[in-house]
């Protein structure tokens, strides 16, 4: 099983010292949020491809809201 949650590398971001900030504080949010959805999977009660189904949901809802952002990250 695997997942791959593409974010925006934080380290590229360009700006004032603020912007450069966010873009990390929101690549640490986006990872937190994910790693926080896949920790409260009932993986005891799930077989493999339910699990593989679920990671894969949870990347793309977080791109949906990276998508929906007003600020891009870099």
């Amino acid at each position: 099983m695997t997942a791959h949650w593409g974010v925006p590398d934080p380290a590229l971001a360009e700006g004032t010292p603020e912007q450069i900030e966010r873009a990390f504080r929101d690549t640490f949010m986006m990872l937190d949020r994910r790693i926080g959805l896949f920790l409260c999977l009932p993986l005891a009660s799930l077989d493999k491809l339910a699990i593989q189904k679920e990671i894969n949901r949870i990347g793309k809802e977080m791109l949906t809201e990276s998508a929906k952002r007003d600020t891009p990250l870099h």
